[in-house]
């Protein structure tokens, strides 16, 4: 929105320079957000505020639309208005949508240049060389807005031609920039017209749902350069949003720079490659994959791997210790709710896995090892082929035993089995006869069984405790 200088407005008398929003409701008092991001404090005014009062300000507001040059009513629908006034964003919002009269304004607080963020030099010349397809991400009010304002006006001191894909049109841009809105095309109108007017940049502000995340890969693949906005409340979450709205593999060919914003900084900027390699934490090269490494541009070191596993796509951080036998990984636990799920509707018992360095350890009852070798051993070898992981077949007999004191009481139809204090609310697996139960203690290490069949094997000693950890 470009602004046209001397043109008061009604608004102005509730805005100081420090307050980013104003948000009205029938017979409320005013409340106020003031600051910059990150730093917001309210300010709850004193006077109630009537709904005589509040559709009073709504006709003075539409009245400035129809007179003033810098105005648009963007979205017009019977209960909702989006205006865009000057530098505010207006939300206007009607019963019985909402539960009284409201009205929001936001207002843009500063206007910031890329040298007020104090942006090292190595960064500085990667925008001007390499950096043409960037996602800027943060959390409401992190100043994302404000750093692609200042991305725009980096690029137009050096005579790029840019425009704006925005719905509202709501970015303070020079005269010279054009903004489109959804509002008044579709989404296929906009990428004809960019596609055939060929911007040097384009920014979209921002992408929210399936058709953005289609248009935004679009553009990108033409070659356009690209400055997307996005809301994500850590780095690693704006690339999981384009995860099944868009083909993985394409993924880093769309997504090769996120910066992540946090109270108007850059916090983090993250790179995508994609490679082929055996994944962290993985051992056989038979299990060599597509994998998408996510790498910290101020660190130079890999942060995430993306990759598929089974039907799953997995994002494994890698700060944590992967390779240690003492706890399972973030991969495996990952990989064994996938696993888990597919077996459940292969075996025709109960059974009990563990990965562990690339294969599946599977324990299922001795008396249906053989039955589920050749009733499910097809669907088994083809699982495996799926996961890329081997699969051993083991009985309950080859579980080891947790060796711990338990103590057990019996009250009417109920079993209770008091554990050590340090298995407060910890995952325990009972060999019940030939069942398996996989369960967790409560808040007092007890576990308490009410399975009229459990209660009375438990109570005539059928059953042991089975020591997952040292499987």
């Amino acid at each position: 929105m470009q602004i046209v200088k001397g043109c008061g407005s009604v608004l102005d008398q509730y805005f100081a320079e420090n307050t980013m929003s104003i948000h009205i409701k029938e017979n409320n008092p005013l409340l106020k957000k003031n600051g910059g991001p990150g730093g917001r404090k309210p300010e709850l005014g004193s006077k109630v505020l009537d709904k005589k009062f509040v559709e009073k300000l709504i006709d003075d507001i539409f009245k400035e639309v129809e007179t003033r040059h810098d105005s648009i009513l963007e979205i017009d629908r019977n209960l909702s208005k989006i205006i865009q006034l000057g530098p505010y964003r207006i939300v206007i919002v009607y019963p019985p949508l909402s539960d009284g009269l409201e009205i929001t304004v936001v207002k843009p607080i500063k206007k910031l240049s890329l040298d007020d963020y104090k942006i090292e030099q190595e960064v500085l010349d990667w925008f001007k060389t390499s950096a043409k397809w960037i996602l800027v991400s943060g959390a409401p009010g992190s100043g994302k807005t404000t750093f692609a304002q200042a991305l725009v006006e980096f690029y137009e001191r050096d005579k790029k031609i840019i425009k704006t894909i925005e719905s509202p049109r709501d970015l303070m841009v020079p005269e010279n920039v054009v903004q489109y809105s959804f509002t008044h095309g579709s989404h296929d109108e906009v990428r004809d017209i960019l596609l055939l007017s060929r911007p040097d940049y384009t920014v979209y502000d921002e992408v929210r749902n399936k058709p953005d995340f289609e248009l935004y890969k679009d553009l990108r693949l033409t070659g356009i350069g690209l400055i997307g906005v996005i809301h994500a409340t850590r780095p690693i979450d704006s690339i999981q949003r384009f995860l099944g709205t868009i083909e993985m593999w394409i993924i880093p060919q769309v997504l090769d720079t996120v910066m992540f914003i946090d109270k108007g900084e850059i916090k983090e900027i993250l790179q995508l490659h994609l490679t082929v390699k055996v994944p962290a934490g993985m051992q056989s090269e038979d299990l060599a994959r597509p994998v998408i490494e996510v790498s910290s541009f101020f660190d130079k070191e890999v942060v995430f791997e993306i990759y598929t596993f089974g039907e799953q796509i997995v994002v494994i951080p890698l700060w944590e210790d992967i390779f240690s036998q003492e706890r399972p990984s973030k991969m495996d636990e990952y990989a064994k709710i996938a696993i888990d799920k597919q077996l459940q509707e292969l075996m025709p018992c109960s059974f009990i896995s563990k990965i562990k360095w690339g294969t599946v350890y599977l324990f299922v009852p001795k008396s249906e090892k053989w039955a589920i070798i050749w009733r499910a051993g097809k669907n088994i070898q083809a699982l495996e082929e799926e996961i890329w992981l081997r699969i051993e077949l083991e009985t309950f007999d080859d579980l080891p035993l947790l060796d711990i004191d338990v103590k057990i009481e019996k009250h009417g139809n109920t079993i209770v089995i008091y554990f050590p204090k340090h298995y407060v609310e910890r995952n325990v697996y009972i060999m019940i006869w030939k069942d398996l139960l996989h369960t967790q203690t409560n808040d007092h290490a007890q576990l308490i069984i009410k399975n009229k069949n459990y209660v009375k094997m438990i109570w005539s000693k059928w059953f042991v405790l089975v020591d997952y950890e040292s499987i």
